[in-house]
């Protein structure tokens, strides 16, 4: 419930955009934006498997550097700061970057700091 209550200011912002429904892909998934770690998005590829070239382990999602921090299908990933003043896309490239369609991700060897990084760009 708690969880619920906090997302109280989100869906006032929401709301003024006539759009309630918060879908798994928008709201739910993977963030947006730039970010250390977690899972990359594969929305405009099937997954490819990032293997280290050196050694052949499975390489882990090191950084990804995005275009926007947020796109038109969604808030929720906007700072609560953001949600008073921000327009519906007035600002969801804060960070001037543009990068290829959306974004890189970089990959690095878990079991080789030192192996050769590698890239996607999605």
């Amino acid at each position: 419930m708690r969880w619920r209550d906090g997302l109280a200011p989100y869906m006032r912002w929401r709301d003024s955009l006539d759009d309630e429904l918060v879908t798994y892909r928008h709201d739910l998934s993977i963030p947006q934006g730039c970010r250390v770690g977690g899972f990359p998005s594969w929305h405009t590829t099937d997954p490819y498997p990032m293997n280290c070239e050196a050694c052949a382990a499975p390489m882990v999602l090191l950084l990804t550097v995005d275009s926007r921090e947020w796109d038109g299908a969604n808030g929720s990933w906007m700072p609560t700061e953001e949600w008073d003043v921000a327009g519906y896309l007035r600002d969801r490239c804060p960070t001037k970057l543009t990068i290829g369609r959306d974004g890189l991700n970089i990959f690095a060897c878990p079991t080789e700091p030192g192996h050769p990084h590698r890239w996607s760009i999605q």
